[in-house]
């Protein structure tokens, strides 16, 4: 295939038309659709229709794009790496969802850090579906998610360590620091994670696998540091990860509910991609501190 032909249809798609697409690149409108057809021809298929101004993508053609994006988004990356390599600096591109974020990865990139001072770093903060999309996307250079169970045909899920999550309360609350069973919290007025969170997700697991019906929603809300705010203004019950309010347990501002119940646990994963078979120091780095806690 004639990858200059091909990166030229990529930018035609991603832009949308042959004209944005031509000055994107510096080039005529006639040189960019002569190169769309001369890809077209080698592969023996439209890959694109007219549609006003724009062009509207054939199935090949949406096809081949996500293929396309993919691999010169890699080209970029390594375009970007060898440079900073010359100039003896390392940029770290990193995806991790919202645990992983606030609560691991800023001790670790600190660590880092002191045995690489010339190291940046570019966190993008999404859910385990993000994650995955733009590690596939060659975006960046690999991710991290917590869930209970992840498995991907192209990507590499490397379990680090189980994440204990706790039931709390405001320290107020009748039943702080009470051992209580599980069916004592089911009428308790409860502080949702929103729906397709790993978090509700857990939470709704853990009812059904003790056929319990569900706490009373007190609220629904995004985000984990957002759902612990509102139980420590006095506000109901959530189920949170303990890595998130060991201190504030320590300092009397939460208070947990002793659940008589098996361990609730979700994990830390490495995720890569299949073909990165090198481990990044950088990972190497964030299992050694996990191993010494």
């Amino acid at each position: 295939m004639n990858l200059h032909a091909f990166k030229i249809f990529t930018a035609v798609a991603s832009c949308g038309s042959v004209t944005a697409a031509a000055e994107k690149l510096n080039l005529t409108q006639p040189a960019v659709t002569m190169q769309l057809r001369k890809l077209e021809q080698e592969l023996d298929t439209a890959l694109v229709e007219g549609r006003g101004r724009g062009i509207q993508l054939t199935e090949a053609g949406a096809y081949l794009y996500e293929h396309g994006d993919s691999l010169f988004k890699h080209e970029q990356m390594i375009e970007q790496k060898f440079h900073t390599f010359l100039a003896g600096q390392q940029t770290i591109k990193v995806a991790a969802s919202y645990i992983s974020t606030n609560y691991v990865l800023p001790h670790v990139m600190a660590m880092y850090q002191k045995q690489y001072p010339t190291t940046k770093f570019e966190l993008s903060l999404g859910n385990v579906q993000s994650v995955k999309e733009r590690i596939l996307r060659h975006e960046v250079d690999f991710g991290y998610v917590v869930q209970q169970q992840v498995k991907d045909d192209e990507l590499r899920f490397e379990h680090v360590r189980d994440l204990d999550f706790i039931f709390i309360v405001h320290p107020s609350h009748p039943l702080a620091n009470q051992k209580v069973s599980l069916e004592a919290i089911c009428a308790e007025p409860f502080v949702y994670r929103e729906k397709g969170s790993s978090t509700r997700t857990l939470l709704e697991s853990v009812f059904a696998a003790n056929n319990k019906k569900l706490p009373p929603a007190f609220v629904e809300i995004q985000g984990v540091e957002e759902s612990i705010r509102v139980v420590e203004a006095g506000l109901g019950m959530t189920l949170a990860p303990l890595i998130s309010i060991e201190e504030r347990l320590a300092q009397q501002k939460l208070a947990r509910v002793l659940v008589d119940c098996p361990a609730i646990q979700q994990s830390l994963y490495i995720c890569t991609r299949n073909e990165d078979v090198a481990e990044h120091p950088f990972n190497t780095c964030l299992k050694q501190m996990m191993e010494g806690e």
